[in-house]
């Protein structure tokens, strides 16, 4: 019986044992796995923190990732890590495939010796988006987003189309931020051609906005590139290189005029043709791309003004609750077309050559050097 026990007692002995010893090392590979995974994860957040450092850097120089290559990264030290960092341009020709230029962000953080000299590296991939995307898409030939006074229509021919077979969808002909809105113009005798309605219905756009446009105006008008309209010549921009134009005052255009780009017409602006100073926008005028009616008071359509693109009228600051009166008599065209919204997009990134960075994917992994 005594011996029984002692035998019993070593194997209490030794199972204690054995599990004191399993402790010890489940406590000791607990600690390094936590140590290994602070470890990662600071080299991991040196590498994004290197990312967003050269984000600054660009905001500063747009050119500034082209001087980092693979073979020449730029070398910084983040939280005493040291992190390598290039970047490799996706370039896409916008104005044909619609796609952006992205540029991806390659950014190596070491780690220790215990990692076998490996490194935490961060790919990002982010997609330039230019200024010009402050554009408003255009929903309509005619975009209304604000009350409508009075909606005169008098005159012989005229036409808001926003039907195009050259685009990828055609639009309607006019766009309204309400049913109030809509209602109104509905009862407008709104003919076309001396005949039926508008081709295609009045649609109503609950989001339809013009305050975005505020700042697309204040940017444009800052940018030093627009040229203010004094109606001494009679082409305003190419199709190659399209222009932002304003109308500030009382201006008296030039026959035959033709214009690319954004035309701006502001509070007190007017638009009239030599030959007839009662036509406000009027006579052999055409203007591919956005005009944009700014607390404009009177859109007069007397004479043969053509818009291809789009028209947006909008009220600003004290003249929010201002219904605008709009004069569509004459022989005016206003035609949806998407060639017309490239010329006022290509405008706008001429004018303010700004980006815009949005981050579509990052991932991070371990590598070997």
């Amino acid at each position: 019986m005594g011996r029984a026990m002692l035998i019993i007692c070593a194997g209490v002995l030794m199972s204690i044992g054995i599990i004191s010893m399993g402790t010890n090392s489940t406590a000791r590979m607990i600690t390094q796995q936590n140590v290994d995974y602070a470890e990662y994860t600071m080299a991991k957040n040196a590498a994004h923190t290197a990312v967003q450092m050269a984000m600054q850097e660009i905001n500063k120089d747009d050119d500034w990732p082209n001087s980092y290559s693979e073979t020449s990264p730029w070398v910084t030290e983040v939280q005493g890590l040291e992190v390598r960092l290039h970047t490799v341009y996706e370039q896409n020709d916008y104005w044909t495939s619609g796609d952006h230029d992205n540029i991806w962000f390659y950014s190596k953080a070491q780690l220790g010796k215990e990692f076998g000299n490996r490194f935490v590296e961060v790919r990002s991939r982010y997609e330039k988006r230019p200024f010009f995307e402050l554009v408003p898409d255009f929903t309509g030939a005619l975009q209304l987003p604000t009350d409508v006074g009075n909606f005169n229509v008098d005159g012989a021919a005229h036409e808001i189309n926003g039907v195009n077979s050259s685009c990828p969808e055609n639009k309607p002909p006019i766009t309204t931020q309400s049913q109030t809105t809509k209602d109104k113009l509905l009862l407008e005798p709104l003919k076309k051609d001396g005949g039926d309605l508008l081709d295609g219905d009045i649609v109503v756009d609950s989001e339809l906005n013009y305050e975005p446009t505020d700042e697309l105006i204040e940017r444009l008008l800052n940018s030093g590139y627009a040229e203010t309209i004094y109606g001494d010549k009679s082409q305003y921009g190419t199709a190659t290189t399209p222009g932002v134009f304003l109308v500030e005052d009382q201006v008296k255009l030039k026959g035959n005029t033709e214009g690319y780009g954004i035309l701006i017409i502001r509070d007190n602006g007017n638009m009239e043709m030599e030959s007839d100073p009662e036509l406000s926008v009027a006579g052999n005028f055409t203007f591919n791309g956005l005009v944009i009616f700014e607390n404009a008071k009177l859109f007069d359509g007397k004479g043969t003004p053509t818009i291809n693109g789009s028209v947006l009228i909008g009220n600003t600051g004290d003249n929010l609750l201002d219904p605008i009166d709009i004069d569509l008599g004459g022989n005016i065209e206003i035609n949806y077309d998407c060639k017309g919204e490239n010329y006022a997009k290509m405008a706008a990134a001429n004018a303010v050559e700004q980006n815009k960075y949005t981050i579509l994917v990052a991932t991070e992994n371990i590598r070997r050097n």
